[in-house]
């Protein structure tokens, strides 16, 4: 990916319709997110059925929007999260291959050392 990993990631706490795009993406992230788009942040999402997931961020030059569907298994639930979730390269590496990121009963994500 062309993401630069020194700007931060986050999780959406919520499911959202893989039908989206660049502008209701975009939307989300400024209006219910209230992140600026354009800080070079990485935003991803997931949907209800957890087999795709979409990140979008802007690389300087435009919106990059990519889209991942898995052929088996699935993406981890983020329905436990009760917030918006800052994660580091690592963990989005993890996510992103089907893997799962500790969190809590509360939604917390565990750090582990």
């Amino acid at each position: 990916m062309i993401f630069d990993p020194k700007y931060p990631i986050f999780l959406f706490h919520d499911y959202v319709d893989m039908r989206k795009g660049h502008n209701t993406l975009s939307y989300i992230v400024s209006q219910t997110m209230d992140f600026d788009l354009l800080d070079g942040s990485l935003f991803l999402f997931v949907g209800k059925n957890r087999k795709a997931c979409k990140a979008i961020f802007f690389d300087g030059n435009g919106l990059v929007l990519v889209h991942k569907k898995l052929e088996r298994g699935r993406f981890m639930s983020f329905e436990n999260l009760s917030e918006v979730t800052e994660i580091n390269s690592n963990e989005l590496t993890l996510i992103m291959n089907g893997g799962q990121i500790p969190l809590s009963k509360s939604g917390k994500k565990i750090t582990l050392k």
